[in-house]
């Protein structure tokens, strides 16, 4: 029977953490014997050794069959890992299997594998988010932008960008002057002298804006009409979000690469690269009062196989799927760094705003070292995440070793692969 601390536990974390609880579909299937005693003898073996194992009994046309499991488990690929990883049992491999019968007291909370990845190279950092987790995988060498994982309620969304700080609220855009943006006719066929290569360089294709048809800002204004749009969008304190509150983001406020050609420009013409990027730098131009030259002179090459690109601020939606609307631009000329260029340009904030992050690191804690929070903790146990409860109750509950855990989410290391863990009450 579980204990009266051990619901009250159980019943902190579903309300804090987890939400309503989910229904367990996996256990992990070690043995099928024919004979009670072995069954139980090999189920006290495996809890003497830290796995959660119980029998289950079924009878068909040719007697009994006891069946030795182990552990509870929110998804497949947690069962999967799991069994994985354990040894064979007299002859017989470890394998997932549908949930049944699996007594209450067994894993009173079901690890779900979130995510798994192999890691190299690159630096990966954990960040609280409103309403769930954060990861930031990044390759440093080349220096590249980086790889955002966000997790809330189980579900997985990903983008690309140097930095992302969620917002609170998006603020209401401001309507740009009206303009003309060049498009070039691509039915015709541009003189020699009017097709310039393909950006070798970081000023590559400038745009002409008298022939545009648009005005272009003069420099001198340039200042007035950034703070003007940082008025306008009433002040940073007032939509950044709270890293630790519950509820999902409203927005996104992003530091990342916008490509100067095409997404299909590996099998582009210089023609419809050329005409392509005039038309974004334009947009950009307009939308930051800036001239397209001064747009044009701030893109640079990522290196490798990668088109010439801008590093624009964006104002983005949850997804980060849409373009965004761009409030400032980032110079690449001025330093690079993890988190992208030291320098914004008309933008309403002189630099990208910090957002707590803690780097993993891939030493494996010392064996008595504790991770987790108030009402569960995980330790290190042979290859596996060992979690307990308040009340004392223990078990090893995934694989690998836990590197990082703020008491809700486990990030793990198994020699090749990075885990990551929540847990769902039984």
């Amino acid at each position: 029977m579980v204990s009266a601390l051990r619901r009250a536990v159980i019943a902190c974390v579903a309300a804090a953490s987890l939400g309503a609880a989910l229904a367990i579909s996996y256990t992990v299937q070690v043995i099928a014997v024919s004979d009670q005693a072995s069954a139980l003898s090999i189920s006290r073996d495996l809890l003497r050794d830290g796995y959660p194992a119980y029998v289950v009994r079924s009878t068909g046309a040719q007697g009994d069959v006891f069946r030795v499991r182990v552990g509870a488990f929110a998804n497949r690929g947690a069962a999967l890992r799991y069994a994985e990883s354990m040894p064979e049992v007299g002859g017989s491999r470890p394998v997932p299997a549908l949930a049944e019968a699996i007594p209450q007291g067994i894993m009173p909370l079901a690890p779900r594998l979130l995510w798994q990845q192999s890691w190299d190279a690159q630096e990966v950092r954990v960040s609280p988010w409103p309403g769930g987790l954060a990861l930031r995988i990044q390759s440093v060498d080349p220096l590249r932008q980086a790889l955002y994982l966000v997790f809330q309620d189980g579900v997985e969304r990903r983008f690309e960008a140097w930095a992302a700080v969620p917002l609170a609220v998006l603020p209401e855009p401001t309507q740009p002057p009206e303009f003309d943006v060049p498009i070039v006719d691509l039915t015709v066929a541009p003189d020699d002298d009017e097709v310039g290569e393909p950006a070798d360089d970081a000023a590559a294709a400038p745009v002409d804006d008298g022939a545009a048809g648009a005005e272009p800002v003069a420099s001198a204004d340039v200042a007035a009409a950034a703070e003007e749009a940082a008025e306008a969008m009433g002040g940073l304190g007032e939509w950044l979000a709270d890293p630790h509150q519950d509820e999902g983001e409203a927005g996104l406020l992003l530091l990342r690469d916008r490509w100067l050609w095409p997404p299909s420009w590996d099998d582009d013409s210089d023609e419809v690269r050329v005409a392509f990027r005039a038309s974004l730098v334009a947009i950009v131009s307009r939308e930051l009062a800036l001239t397209d030259e001064a747009v044009d002179a701030l893109s640079y090459l990522p290196g490798g196989a990668l088109p010439p690109a801008l590093v624009v601020l964006d104002l983005a939606d949850p997804s980060a799927r849409d373009a965004g609307r761009v409030v400032g631009l980032g110079d690449p000329a001025a330093g690079m760094r993890t988190l992208g260029p030291e320098t914004l340009i008309a933008a309403p904030l002189e630099e990208m705003p910090s957002w707590p992050a803690e780097r993993v690191r891939r030493e494996a804690p010392s064996t008595d070292q504790v991770l987790g929070g108030s009402t569960w903790t995980v330790t290190a146990d042979g290859g596996f995440v060992r979690i307990t409860l308040a009340d004392g109750a223990t078990w090893r509950a995934g694989v690998g070793t836990p590197l990082w855990s703020d008491g809700r989410f486990v990030l793990a290391w198994d020699g090749e692969k990075l885990l990551l863990y929540d847990f769902v009450v039984r």
